[in-house]
């Protein structure tokens, strides 16, 4: 990477080399702390380090900041990076430059990752399929918060139960019918 790069921060510095992991070269804002990483880079990273794991003496929960929600410009081409989650939970997102392949953590994001067991998976987790099953997995837990406030914790921890058991049933058609009947089953 070149070091020519600056940070789009009020400070507008020189972003400068930095390693993310041993093996992993990026360049980073020394005033905001925000880092640029080369897929790339990234990927020859990932390919010699198949097995790697977090070191155990890191830190404990990492504050990763507010997302602002504002797309930021490419430090290298100034095209408008994307803004791609990484959870269903929508704590943070990350900001890539297609053309560019580059990857903008602002701080903590990186730390974030790795906690998560993110880190080595940011091709699969950043590609059109995986922002589409993080969409379906945000759109099935409104859809579950909504059903929960509508009938309640109780109610709906017992369709999921009653769900789970219907699943395990080898007749499950023919059970569906009985439980939607409306003539008295005898027993």
């Amino acid at each position: 990477m070149t070091t020519r790069l600056h940070c789009s921060c009020a400070s507008r510095s020189s972003l400068t080399n930095a390693a993310l992991e041993e093996g992993l070269p990026a360049v980073a804002c020394p005033d905001c702390g925000a880092v640029l990483l080369q897929m790339d880079d990234w990927r020859r990273w990932r390919s010699r380090s198949p097995d790697w794991v977090a070191s155990p003496d890191a830190p404990g929960a990492v504050d990763v900041p507010a997302d602002q929600g504002q797309a930021r410009a490419c430090p290298a081409c100034a095209r408008l990076m994307q803004r791609l989650a990484v959870d269903a939970q929508g704590d943070f997102r990350v900001d890539r430059c297609g053309p560019c392949q580059y990857l903008w953590l602002d701080r903590g994001e990186w730390q974030a990752l790795v906690q998560r067991g993110l880190a080595q998976q940011l091709d699969t987790l950043l590609s059109d399929g995986g922002q589409r099953r993080l969409q379906t997995e945000r759109l099935q837990a409104t859809r579950m918060l909504a059903l929960r406030q509508r009938h309640g914790d109780a109610c709906m921890d017992e369709v999921l139960r009653i769900r789970r058991w219907l699943a395990e049933q080898p007749h499950r058609d023919e059970v569906l019918a009985l439980i939607r009947a409306t003539e008295p089953l005898n027993s």
